[in-house]
């Protein structure tokens, strides 16, 4: 039995090594498209984001408040317009993400005490630049606003403590946890990794059991009474290679990079080995249903394309609805993920992981309907 997985496995290496596109597939690919993700989000911080004005006013107070919007390290303000229809057309254009209007006598409203509003009108066509510079421009607008009551203050009491507590009586403290930095690499890149990793185990899954029967060689591959030990010698090549690629970016983000990992790394390699296997199980199911290459190739492409969309990174689990959780449910990335999320940021004991990696060790069962297909193929 033993024998039969160790010829099929030298056998598949032999195949590796007489194919370029394989090797590619194996090395050069991985390492390109990981290396794009990391080099789009390598900044981690979105900043200098352009934002134009239309000042009405041009008052000291109201050129103090646009010096301290230009000084954020999120905003860049590139141009002045006379009226924000003119400034529209920067929206139009993608040339600025937001306009920030000033009305005309700012200046004297804020010495009568009248609050006058300062206009922002933001693109929220892209979701996540518009929340962030909302975010910057309260946090800026707020803080003028913090200045000048406090010097408003000051001509009541001549104390600064006092004058202090009277604009902030109550103070918020916030505490960040794991990502304190808001940084968008750790965020979105922790994520991405996976779901195009898991894209590559079932596409070269597929590759080397679809050429294979695309050449008509499956019988010559194929034979003796252990099929199945064969079927599992061939795909295990992949195996140790994605295997490799997975220990390889995590090691990039937690080690490399510097990130904290809080929790067990054998646990985390061992789920992500269990969730290797399970992806291969899929992809023979798919390509075991009918045989046909170029038909599994597109079931495993749509299958895995979309992943990163149900992680629950970019879009809260709870929120999301029955049919999207159930797509969820069929991936087993999603649960390497909440392993890896809950290892690296909480520590968590092995025994909360046993649910996830049991999740994924369950994907395992799509051999049976596998080796059962083949075999019916082989007439063996």
């Amino acid at each position: 039995m033993f024998q039969a997985f160790s010829d099929a496995f030298y056998k598949e290496l032999q195949e590796i090594s007489n194919s370029y596109y394989k090797v590619f597939l194996l090395t050069l690919f991985p390492l390109i498209c990981f290396g794009l993700v990391v080099a789009i989000f390598y900044k981690g911080v979105a900043h200098d984001m352009p934002v134009v004005y239309v000042d009405n006013d041009k008052s000291d107070i109201s050129r103090r408040l646009l010096f301290h919007l230009n000084a954020s390290p999120t905003i860049a303000l590139k141009n002045e317009f006379a009226s924000p229809k003119e400034a529209s057309s920067s929206l139009s254009s993608s040339k600025a993400y937001a306009i920030v209007v000033i009305p005309e006598h700012f200046k004297r409203d804020i010495l009568l005490k009248k609050q006058p509003k300062v206009t922002v009108m933001l693109n929220t066509q892209y979701i996540l630049v518009g929340k962030i510079i909302k975010a910057a421009l309260l946090e800026t607008v707020g803080t003028s606003s913090a200045q000048i009551d406090f010097v408003q203050s000051l001509a009541q009491t001549p104390s600064t403590q006092e004058a202090m507590e009277r604009l902030t009586p109550i103070q918020l403290y916030n505490v960040a946890f794991f990502n304190t930095y808001k940084n968008y690499f750790y965020f979105l890149v922790t994520a991405l990794l996976p779901s195009i990793w898991q894209i590559f185990i079932v596409i070269a899954t597929i590759v080397s059991f679809g050429s294979l029967f695309k050449e008509k060689r499956e019988r010559e591959f194929f034979h003796g009474r252990f099929i199945e030990m064969q079927i599992l010698g061939k795909m295990f090549p992949y195996t140790l290679a994605y295997m490799a690629w997975g220990i390889a970016y995590m090691y990039f983000i937690y080690a490399t990079l510097g990130w904290s990992f809080h929790g067990s790394w054998s646990v985390m390699f061992f789920g992500m080995f269990v969730c290797v296997i399970a992806y291969q199980a899929m992809a023979l199911f798919f390509f075991a249903t009918g045989f046909d290459y170029a038909r599994s190739l597109s079931l495993g492409a749509v299958y895995t394309a979309p992943a990163f969309a149900f992680l629950g990174v970019t879009f809260p689990i709870y929120n999301m609805n029955t049919f999207a959780l159930f797509w969820r449910d069929l991936l087993p990335v999603a649960d390497l993920m909440e392993l890896q999320i809950s290892q690296a940021n909480y520590g968590a004991d092995v025994m909360l992981e046993i649910d996830k990696i049991s999740s994924m060790g369950l994907f395992w069962l799509m051999f049976i309907p596998v080796f059962i297909r083949f075999r019916q193929r082989l007439h063996v």
